[in-house]
């Protein structure tokens, strides 16, 4: 019998863990892969919260980066210079630190273990695995975009689906720049992006809803001309939208299961442990007040991490569906106007961990 079991190791379901483990509950996170930090699938890019939220040294930064350049076309571009720097860092390192610090609080992990449902038994569930059953007060879902925890609660996931391909490229890059490059051709509904680890590598990638390899293809023409050394390919699922509930009795729904995701940039690890936080404090008054169903847990979990978040995602999808809605010209005119008047000083300021 645990307190929690969270499924997931991943940063969202090792915070959870942490800091419930801290509390002094008994806590259980079952990973299906056969280690922590693999596979990767995260660009990695993050802001300068990302270190306070975690915990986590700064010996997991790769490369720091200063500016954003946005691209509609060969053309123009909008090149923004940030307030405070954003991070480039080694997600596998990133991940095995959380998971380190989650057993440093007593947590137990056990890998190779896949999740496969639950039956309710009174006030506690019984969890089915792989290698064998568990019972436990609250089972939380850390278990990502298509999380198997939320079919098993009956939980409604947002429908908006994006599948993002990533690989490593040899090139000649400005090491502080990002660049985020936009329009119908690059991909309908998101971009691609180019983000420097150094002057000579850069983790190249695009998302799409349909024909991801396709415009992955055409953005490698269009950005690179020719074929290049590349390593380390990814691939990954991203899913958007404000979900309806992210609770059900005796279980909780987090990071991108939960889809506490930017939806403007598909970015899950800020809003993610942003989650964990609500999460683990959810869980902690719900074992001291021996209240587990849904009514409780949507009260103290579900309404207070939207208080934070609702507004940002629902403010990131409509920035993201106006940007999406230019063609071309339309985007070339918008970044060539931003770059000649004085929003730019503004568009500087702005919060993007809040987009």
């Amino acid at each position: 019998m645990y307190d929690v079991i969270v499924i997931g190791a991943g940063p969202v379901g090792c915070k959870v863990g942490e800091i419930s483990g801290k509390e002094g509950l008994q806590i259980l996170i079952l990973e299906e892969h056969s280690e922590t930090g693999l596979p990767v699938h995260c660009t990695g890019l993050v802001s300068h919260r990302i270190f306070d939220l975690s915990g986590v040294s700064k010996d997991v930064i790769v490369n720091t980066v200063k500016k954003a350049r946005f691209y509609a076309s060969n053309k123009n571009s909008l090149e923004l210079k940030s307030k405070k720097p954003a991070y480039v860092i080694d997600r596998e390192r990133f991940d095995r630190e959380l998971s380190e610090r989650a057993k440093d609080s007593g947590v137990e992990i056990k890998t190779s273990t896949k999740f496969k449902g639950y039956k309710k038994g009174g006030e506690t569930l019984e969890v089915n695995t792989n290698h064998g059953n568990f019972r436990t007060k609250i089972l939380v879902g850390a278990d990502g975009p298509s999380s198997t925890v939320a079919h098993a609660a009956g939980i409604k996931l947002p429908d908006s689906i994006l599948t993002a391909v990533q690989t490593t490229v040899k090139s000649d890059f400005d090491s502080d720049v990002v660049e985020l490059w936009f329009g119908p051709e690059i991909s309908p509904e998101f971009f691609g992006w180019v983000v420097p680890e150094n002057k000579s590598w850069g983790r190249f990638g695009l998302a799409s809803s349909k024909k991801t390899v396709n415009y992955f293809k055409n953005f490698m023409m269009v950005r690179f001309k020719n074929l290049i050394d590349s390593k380390n390919n990814l691939a990954g699922v991203i899913r958007y939208g404000l979900i309806e509930s992210s609770v059900s009795d005796n279980v909780i729904l987090v990071g991108d299961a939960a889809s506490q995701v930017k939806p403007f940039s598909g970015g899950g690890l800020i809003y993610g442990l942003i989650g964990a936080n609500f999460a683990a404090e959810a869980c902690i008054k719900a074992l001291e007040e021996e209240e587990y169903d849904s009514k409780f847990l949507k009260k103290n979990y579900d309404e207070a991490w939207k208080e934070k978040l609702a507004w940002p995602i629902r403010k990131g999808l409509i920035m993201s569906r106006l940007i999406h809605s230019f063609s071309v010209d339309q985007l070339d005119f918008l970044f060539s106007s931003i770059s000649k008047g004085k929003l730019t000083k503004l568009l500087e300021f702005t919060d993007m961990d809040l987009l």
